[in-house]
């Protein structure tokens, strides 16, 4: 009996040998997974909160980046592109950073190139009005101030011009010689206006041009043909009509003009006085 028993002893302790790792395993699980659960939790925890404070320093690094891109300070007082003013926002400034404060100030830099330009501007719109008055102002004195002597020399001697290419009788004379007779036309005109120091309207410097002068334009055509021997010398006496105080004719033909010019002088000379004595009345 007692050899049974010792038999089956061993074959027990065996089996309970056997079972007694996987029970401590089940306990280690069961001891375990609380803390390990609790290990988890911890290190989430920690894990979120970093996450959250990395995700605003993004959402910080972020806004500045579009901030660079933008060029546009959010705390200042900007002139727009329109030349709007624009306002800031009533929140505060947090402290720049270089790379912001240099940012801050090429957008200053913009912002006063813009009001430079701006007030630029104005002045060259004020200086193109000011320049129109003037131009306004200088045709308006062109158009009513009277013409100095020369322009109303240079006025008479292409009216006589034209009178001549226009009269009838005065086709038997060439071109050139229309010329020197408008020119010694023009040349008694200045005689007459100077000598008596006189300021003729046009009324009455039309009156002299049609009235008086053509009959001694038509006398010194004459005169220039009986004077002149060939074109040069009716050359010399065109030279002479148009400027006589810096132009000498020749000896010869100055002596035969003397012969023939004066008769045409002296009447037109006594027209022109009587004429004056009438401009001179009361």
């Amino acid at each position: 009996m007692a050899t049974e028993e010792d038999d089956k002893t061993p074959a027990s302790s065996d089996k309970e040998a056997g079972q007694s790792p996987k029970a401590k395993k089940n306990i280690v699980m069961l001891i375990g997974a609380p803390i390990l659960l609790i290990v988890v939790g911890v290190i989430g925890y920690f894990a979120y909160g970093a996450l959250q404070t990395q995700s605003a320093a993004n959402q910080v690094n972020l806004e500045k980046f579009g901030f660079d891109l933008r060029g546009v300070s959010q705390h200042e007082t900007t002139e727009g592109i329109l030349g709007e003013t624009q306002l800031p926002p009533t929140f505060g400034d947090e402290q720049l950073t270089p790379g912001e404060r240099v940012v801050h100030s090429l957008v200053r830099d913009r912002e006063n190139l813009i009001i430079e330009n701006r007030t630029l501007r104005q002045q060259v719109e004020a200086l193109e009005e000011q320049i129109a008055s003037f131009e306004e102002e200088r045709r308006l004195a062109e158009h009513f101030l009277p013409e100095n002597f020369n322009q109303e020399l240079e006025r008479v001697e292409r009216m006589l011009l034209t009178y001549l290419r226009q009269s009838a009788d005065a086709q038997r004379f060439s071109n050139f010689r229309l010329e020197i007779m408008a020119a010694a036309g023009r040349l008694e005109y200045e005689r007459f206006v100077f000598t008596n120091a006189l300021m003729l309207d046009a009324v009455q410097r039309t009156e002299i041009v049609v009235d008086f002068l053509p009959a001694y334009m038509f006398c010194v055509g004459d005169a220039v043909d009986l004077a002149a021997n060939n074109f040069s010398e009716e050359r010399e006496l065109r030279d002479y009509f148009g400027n006589p105080n810096t132009h000498r004719l020749p000896p010869v033909l100055q002596d035969d003009l003397d012969i023939v010019l004066p008769p045409c002088q002296r009447e037109l000379r006594e027209g022109l006085h009587q004429h004056m004595a009438h401009l001179l009345e009361p």
